[in-house]
């Protein structure tokens, strides 16, 4: 089941239309909880962590340090699903509408992978191409060939705005979105490891964070969409998402990270 949407540009500008009841019956027709596929989940989140952490501390001129930690050297990542979801993630256009109609079709790449690790993967999608972008611009002052890949990326169109507002509510700050989304499946790993070994206690708070899992990560991947959207106009000199629309973005993500603090502040 798809959701439909007027075509009236109003209603891409708010996600008024998308609450929690329309989309879990959006998902949950196509989607169950997949576990078909084991996932270790910490070293990708630890890779993730990484590489983020390590593009941006690039972009802020710092240099020291830049070596990776090698937590998760186990890591054995499904390469062709993630090229899917990079494919996905680089069809651009913006909106809400899109981007609710690219993270079903992420969720349908994914759909025999556990709900977090869902979360997880299309992060480490967005991560790789991040982390891509800022690692070659980190040697092309020292590599030709990374000058040149750097170039036709559009890094110097991108470096214009790290002081921009909405490039810090991507990314930058502690509390972006994709800090955010990243804090997020932290949290539902957490939350996942108590309630994985203690399956009769706060079976009322269990039952109510599986209900919560599919709607946190299907939001983390509509929020991700969005954001490679965002760095996207940087890179090409197009117009980025509204205002408005990151804004809502923010808002979410806070009350989803609330709501998961509280469980874990109960357990």
């Amino acid at each position: 089941m798809s959701l439909s949407f007027s075509t009236n540009p109003s209603s891409n500008r708010s996600l008024k239309h998308f609450s929690d009841e329309v989309v879990a019956r959006s998902i949950y027709t196509r989607h169950r909880d997949g576990k078909r596929i084991k996932f270790d989940i910490d070293n990708y989140i630890a890779l993730v962590d990484s590489i983020i952490t390590t593009a941006d501390r690039i972009t802020k001129g710092n240099k020291e340090g830049l070596k990776l930690s090698d937590d998760f050297l186990n890591v054995d990542p499904p390469i062709f699903t993630l090229n899917q979801i990079s494919t996905e993630l680089t069809r651009k256009a913006p909106g809400i509408e899109k981007a609710h109609q690219t993270t079903l079709n992420i969720l349908d790449i994914l759909v025999s992978y556990p709900w977090e690790a869902k979360a997880v993967l299309t992060l480490t999608a967005f991560a790789t191409e991040y982390g891509d972008i800022w690692h070659l611009n980190h040697y092309s002052l020292l590599d030709p060939l990374a000058n040149s890949l750097s170039m036709i990326k559009g890094v110097p169109f991108l470096k214009k705005q790290l002081n921009s507002i909405k490039y810090r509510q991507v990314l930058l700050c502690p509390n972006s979105l994709i800090y955010s989304c990243l804090r997020a499946i932290k949290y539902m790993n957490q939350l996942n490891k108590h309630f994985k070994h203690d399956v009769n206690e706060l079976s009322e708070l269990s039952s109510a964070f599986s209900r919560q899992i599919p709607l946190t990560s299907y939001w983390i991947i509509h929020i991700i969409v969005a954001a490679q959207f965002e760095i996207s106009s940087y890179l090409n000199s197009t117009e980025g998402q509204p205002q408005n629309y990151l804004d809502e973005l923010s808002e979410k993500i806070d009350s989803i990270l609330n709501t998961l603090g509280s469980y874990l502040n109960i357990v």
